[in-house]
């Protein structure tokens, strides 16, 4: 059995060079309250012997987990807008030719360990201090058993003298409540579903998600000779379930939607079917599912939490509805900020919290910035969209490009992250090989824009990618920290490493040398 170590913030994948590899974990550092760690490639395993992993650390206030990485299929390439391309054109920007596979999915090592499929494995060792930790260093040791060989890969981490501040950025990754029940064989609105729903919730609350959308097929409608009447009995549980987790903020999901992305009307679904949006029939279930909506959360004292969606990724065709319904949505819910992924920017005075992509962000960030002079608030997001050199947490791209989109939050200031792909997954498909789903050859979702989580059996796992992001969150509220020293040094630091969302550095010593620098400006703050 050979060890090896690397970095996290780059990929494994199976039957990796290992020539020049490292075998001794380099110094670690990390804020108090704060994250790191490193992963473990290991080969010369014999299939089917059972490798168990145990801690041995000095000192209290650290703690060690460790994840089996698993192996996940890249199908096609990123293209260089977005989607998939061929190798000619990605091989600018990306980091191997398609197919191929690449360790992801990280699932818990249990004490029992597990059984080794191939003649190598790779282990992520993730580390976090307790905000009450000492300041110092603190070692400790990886031992790997494997059949009838051993290993111990010694580590020492440095608790930096900076306490991790609270969360302020606001995240959120969108959730398909049916596809917790159905990769796990369960049915919906089950017990094991209200669980699995749970453990879905803690993944999020891990990577710092605090804002969490509530689905409308939480709600049970129908019409009876009386009228509407809807029942929120799921949307109450699930509220105070995710509340009770540590998320802060509650986002009404889109209420109204276009049968394709290029259509310029918009719909809204009933009990017997479809019908236009501005229709008198979608008029009458609006106004009373929305003053429903709005005495509900009122009387459990939710209001004030909520941030409310009309219409998804609104363009220039759509536009002129798009700002009709919103007419309609304020007046039933007064007060309320409208959060909207937009495809333009002339929304004027119908959204309150803008979320342009990323890449449409930087191409009209004059535009944008006269919305937040004027008091409205800019988040970003990201999807299938952006492609190429641009900060996205694709599977085929740098692992880096993941934590740099919260770099991004901070160089922009802008407040909030969206993504729509926590575990969208197509019904029936395998998330670990059927990566980029769609028709045609190019024009399908690029490997990794579905989802973050993956379903193992009766759990539900993170990846590699879901640990960037908690990492960049972290970093995002230690570089907001410095800023309030003085901003010139946080943006200093962050121009490290980020410069632009298409202008990241890649290269994990480069990043981890600017990660050092930001702790150590951290000191005694």
């Amino acid at each position: 059995m050979n060890c090896f170590v690397e970095s996290m913030n780059t990929w494994l994948y199976p039957h990796e060079n290992t020539t020049g590899r490292k075998t001794a974990v380099p110094a670690l550092k990390a804020a108090r309250g704060g994250s790191t760690g490193f992963q473990i490639y290991l080969d010369g395993l014999q299939a089917g012997s059972r490798m168990t992993v145990r801690f041995a650390t000095a000192g209290g206030g650290l703690q060690a987990e460790a994840f089996r990485l698993l192996p996940v299929t890249v199908e096609q390439n990123t293209g260089v807008r977005g989607f998939t391309a061929d190798w000619e054109t990605a091989a600018d920007y990306a980091t191997r030719r398609a197919p191929f596979e690449v360790y992801d999915a990280a699932a818990p090592v249990a004490w029992e360990g597990f059984s080794v499929s191939g003649d190598c494995a790779a282990i992520y060792i993730s580390l976090r201090f307790d905000r009450a930790a000492a300041p110092g260093i603190y070692e400790g040791t990886v031992h790997i058993a494997c059949g009838d060989e051993e290993a111990a890969i010694n580590f020492a981490v440095t608790a930096a003298d900076v306490v991790l501040p609270e969360e302020t950025l606001k995240m959120t990754n969108w959730f398909s409540l049916e596809n917790m029940a159905a990769a796990h064989g369960v049915d919906e609105w089950s017990e094991e579903h209200w669980r699995l729903i749970e453990a879905y919730g803690r993944q999020m609350r891990r990577i710092h998600q605090n804002v969490f959308w509530v689905p409308w097929d939480t709600v049970d409608v129908k019409k009876t000779a009386e009228g509407w009447q809807f029942d929120f009995s799921k949307t109450e549980r699930l509220i105070r379930l995710y509340l009770g987790l540590g998320f802060r903020t509650i986002e009404g999901s889109p209420l109204y939607s276009r049968e394709s992305w290029d259509a310029a009307e918009f719909g809204l679904g009933t009990p017997a079917g479809r019908v236009p949006a501005l229709s008198e029939e979608a008029y009458d279930l609006a106004a009373a599912l929305l003053t429903a909506w709005r005495d509900f959360l009122q009387e459990h004292g939710w209001y004030e939490r909520l941030i409310q969606h009309v219409g998804d990724e609104p363009h220039e065709k759509a536009a002129q509805e798009y700002r009709i319904l919103t007419g309609i949505v304020r007046k039933h819910l007064p007060g309320v900020p409208l959060i909207e992924a937009v495809e333009t920017y002339e929304l004027a005075g119908a959204v309150d919290i803008w979320v342009p992509k990323n890449n449409y962000y930087a191409e009209n960030r004059d535009a944008f910035e006269a919305y937040r002079a004027k008091g409205d608030e800019i988040w970003f997001y990201t999807c299938c969209i952006p492609g190429g050199h641009y900060a996205n947490r694709l599977l085929d791209l740098p692992l880096l490009r993941a934590r740099m989109l919260h770099w991004g939050n901070w160089r922009y200031r802008l407040p909030g992250f969206l993504h729509w792909g926590l575990n969208h997954w197509e019904a029936g498909k395998n998330p670990f090989t059927d990566t980029c789903p769609g028709n045609g050859p190019v024009n399908r979702l690029p490997a990794g824009d579905q989802n973050i989580l993956y379903p193992l059996g009766g759990e539900v796992i993170g990846s590699m990618r879901a640990e960037m992001m908690k990492c960049g969150s972290e970093d995002y509220e230690l570089l907001a920290l410095l800023a309030s020293r003085g901003e010139e040094a946080a943006d200093a630091v962050c121009g490290l490493v980020f410069r632009a969302f298409d202008d990241c550095d890649n290269t994990p010593e480069v990043f981890e040398a600017a990660h050092d620098r930001l702790l150590e400006a951290l000191a005694g703050v």
